[in-house]
């Protein structure tokens, strides 16, 4: 008998987001277990040495086989249930464009997180402090990002072609936590127009609106000032420049 896949994510997260809703459409069945983030299991030295030393999220455990990273988890799925060749690509091209798309993400867009984070959370984990120069830095990565993403987009219906492909997700999910936290608004999408269609035509995905409504319902509770309870220590958003134990 199979051990069933185990995938260890929060809602909450963007990268977690992207692989679950993979796995949602290309229908792979699954065992999920939310990492309490909030107060911080994963900066546990048993949470790392377990799972990922990095202590982040999402980890997929099949069966001793325990493998992080959001774009090394999908590829693994991928490889292992023969999904659909638009997710990672048919052709040698086509899966070069797609990983292509998946580093240049880890330096640009996926930085630019920091504008929503410290914006709204960073007050939940080290109280009222000037966060400005996170939120400046963040929202520089963020807008530099979209003006490639735009680029592309003229060319292409989708990131790296005219299929979706998890490049088109883990973009999504970046961008749908920055209109949960009015980060991005109508003057954003003016000067996107491709990358707001694009958008649109994701969101639209039955599993892009499951997926994004945690996030939509605790972003409006920050907006509303309302605090998230958090005990835990360090950095959600990575590539910032916050070092340990500034803001403790």
């Amino acid at each position: 008998m199979n051990t069933p896949l185990r995938f260890l994510h929060h809602p909450t997260s963007q990268p977690c987001r992207a692989v679950n809703q993979f796995l949602l459409e290309v229908q792979i069945p699954f065992e999920e277990e939310i990492v309490n983030l909030m107060d911080g299991d994963n900066e546990q030295q048993s949470f790392k040495e377990k799972y990922n030393p990095t202590g982040q999220v999402p980890i997929l455990c099949d069966g001793d086989f325990v493998v992080w990273e959001s774009p090394a988890i999908a590829f693994y799925l991928n490889q292992k249930f023969e999904a659909p060749s638009n997710w990672f690509g048919q052709t040698v091209q086509q899966r070069a464009l797609i990983q292509q798309y998946c580093h240049w993400h880890a330096s640009f867009l996926r930085r630019g997180a920091g504008a929503f984070f410290y914006t709204h959370f960073a007050e939940c984990i080290w109280g009222k402090q000037d966060y400005s120069k996170e939120i400046a830095k963040g929202k520089y990565t963020l807008y530099d990002s979209m003006s490639y993403l735009e680029t592309w987009l003229s060319q292409n219906k989708y990131l790296c072609g005219d299929e979706i492909s998890f490049a088109d997700l883990l973009a999504f999910h970046e961008l749908v936590s920055h209109v949960a936290g009015e980060i991005l608004g109508a003057k954003d999408w003016l000067k996107h127009p491709k990358i707001k269609a694009w958008f649109d035509l994701i969101a639209e995905r039955p599993h892009s609106k499951i997926l994004s409504e945690t996030i939509m319902k605790i972003s409006a509770m920050r907006l509303a000032g309302e605090l998230i309870p958090m005990t835990r220590k360090t950095s959600l958003a990575k590539g910032t420049e916050v070092t340990i134990g500034v803001y403790s």
